[in-house]
């Protein structure tokens, strides 16, 4: 049996979800095509898939916040919230001022619950970014619930 390159499957798992319809509001993934890839297979349900190939770009790329944020999404997506919460902490120490974690992290905590902290997240983004799209996104959620 021939295997071939991971970033070969990658690219074809990519252009196969690319017609897959769009389920959650994703961060477009800035410039790496493993990280493309691993978003399609999140917003098509093959949260599992994504994971694994989100850990392997982690190792090329350890402690990127970007990342991390995706593989907290997709813990969230598979109703991790522990394994997604850790993911979020780490992509915050990597980069306290993360939009993207910072907005996620904050729906994670309305999930849970857990309203002051959403609410603290929205004023560390209100400070950090000012009417960034993720500070818009974790504000209409708070007024939403």
């Amino acid at each position: 049996m021939v295997r071939l390159p991971a970033f070969l499957v990658a690219a074809a798992l990519a252009v196969m979800l690319a017609a897959a319809p769009a389920r959650a509001v994703l961060p477009e993934p800035e410039g790496d095509p493993d990280i493309a890839a691993a978003a399609g297979m999140i917003e098509a349900g093959r949260h599992r898939l994504a994971l694994e190939l989100l850990q392997a770009v982690l190792a090329r790329l350890p402690g990127d916040p970007d990342v991390l944020t995706y593989i907290a999404f997709a813990h969230r997506r598979q109703n991790d919230l522990a394994a997604a919460e850790a993911a979020y902490r780490a992509a915050l120490a990597s980069d306290p001022n993360h939009p993207g974690a910072l907005a996620y992290q904050g729906s994670l905590f309305l999930q849970q619950g857990r309203r002051a902290e959403a609410e603290a997240n929205l004023a560390r983004l209100t400070a950090s970014c000012g009417g960034c799209a993720e500070r818009e996104t974790l504000a209409r959620e708070l007024a939403a619930r």
